[in-house]
């Protein structure tokens, strides 16, 4: 196998905001010539896929500005500093249904834009559900709560209407691993 990996000759950081920053790396390709790659750099995340034991999903509504669209996900959020992505899973779970998991098993993780973003977010299933009798989203944040039967989320998914991508790899790994 020919080995295609580039190599990094130079980073340029070209951006710092709030909640991700970029670079600009100038990196060598496998025929010697040189190139550029523009690399965002935003906090790794966690997601969970909150299901009761009567089989419903437990989703938030929100608009996405960056999409200009209202989408229907499953609880996320991005860790804390030294927070474990089981830990965020939980809390983000709670603050956004209102329901904490008592259990939460690890799904999958995945690199959300492999092309030019270091981002990933871990995955996680969430059981045995607790109400802790009120959601509070964090400051600027507007969602509504929707509950699902799992297989109506799935017909969604599969019709095209889920199109965030931790909520459609979290029902689609689910499908084919636990149901």
């Amino acid at each position: 196998m020919a080995d295609i990996r580039e190599t990094l000759l130079e980073k340029e950081p070209i951006y710092h905001g709030k909640y991700l920053s970029a670079e600009r790396h100038t990196i060598l390709l496998p025929d010697g010539k040189k190139a550029t790659r523009e690399i965002i750099i935003p906090p790794d995340a966690a997601a969970v896929l909150p299901i009761d034991e009567k089989g419903n999903v437990y989703l938030v509504r929100q608009y996405r500005t960056a999409i200009a669209q209202t989408t229907l996900e499953i609880p996320a959020g991005i860790l804390d500093p030294d927070e474990k992505p089981l830990d965020t899973a939980g809390r983000e779970c709670a603050e956004e249904i209102g329901m904490a998991p008592k259990r939460l098993d690890f799904m999958f993780r995945y690199y959300h834009s492999v092309g030019f973003s270091t981002g990933q977010i871990a995955v996680f299933l969430g059981r045995e559900l607790v109400s802790q009798n009120d959601h509070h989203p964090d400051a600027g944040e507007f969602l509504e709560v929707v509950v699902l039967p799992f297989d109506t989320l799935y017909q969604k998914a599969i019709a095209g209407e889920i199109v965030d991508s931790k909520t459609l790899l979290a029902v689609l790994w689910y499908r084919q691993h636990y149901s």
